[in-house]
């Protein structure tokens, strides 16, 4: 064999990708975070995700060979806002169901890592593509693992009208919502 190849082959036998499962349940949690506009400034609509699952390639050796596979279950997300009555809170909960996700059409919400880069002292910047209501775009999110636990928290930022979604408004404008929307997540990952 020649030099090279040999090299090739034995970085392709030292690479040391573990396997890990992602899933929901315990302390584990996917958030989405949006701000309103108008009368409602300073408040924020918070949107639960209690189903998902998915997986993780990691290679701490190698942190560019790492993936990440997320699918969310998005006929469950839940409305956790505590400033809302239970009328209004029923409102924005089937407005995000039917509206907003519609999830009769598209009940899942997909993530696929692309690359994955070490920053270090356990940060990581994961660009990928997020899928929902059929609609893949590219997000960055920003990682911190705990090698020791395998506990990942994270969060990033994407814009609704990237999706083909309208921030809902009410009130001729007076009372609105953000383009923006944060996504947080804490998940230990398991073998």
């Amino acid at each position: 064999m020649r030099p090279v190849l040999l090299l090739l082959v034995a970085s392709a036998l030292s690479a040391q990708t573990v396997d890990y499962r992602i899933e929901s349940g315990g302390d584990n949690r996917l958030t989405l975070e949006v701000e309103k506009t108008g009368l409602m400034k300073g408040k924020k609509h918070l949107f639960d995700f209690p189903k998902f699952s998915g997986k993780l390639a990691y290679d701490a050796q190698a942190p560019a060979n790492t993936r990440v596979e997320l699918k969310i279950d998005a006929t469950g997300v839940t409305t956790k806002d505590t400033w809302l009555g239970p009328k209004d809170l029923k409102k924005v909960s089937d407005y995000t169901v039917n509206d907003v996700l519609m999830t009769k059409q598209y009940p899942e919400i997909r993530f696929q890592s692309t690359k994955v880069t070490a920053k270090g002292a356990g940060q990581f910047s994961i660009e990928g593509t997020l899928t929902i209501r059929g609609n893949g775009k590219p997000v960055v999110l920003d990682a911190k693992l705990d090698a020791g636990t395998m506990v990942i928290d994270g969060k990033g930022v994407f814009k609704l009208t990237g999706y083909g979604i309208k921030p809902p408004s009410a009130a001729l404008g007076a009372v609105g919502t953000k383009d923006d929307v944060t996504a947080s997540f804490h998940v230990t990952v398991v073998k």
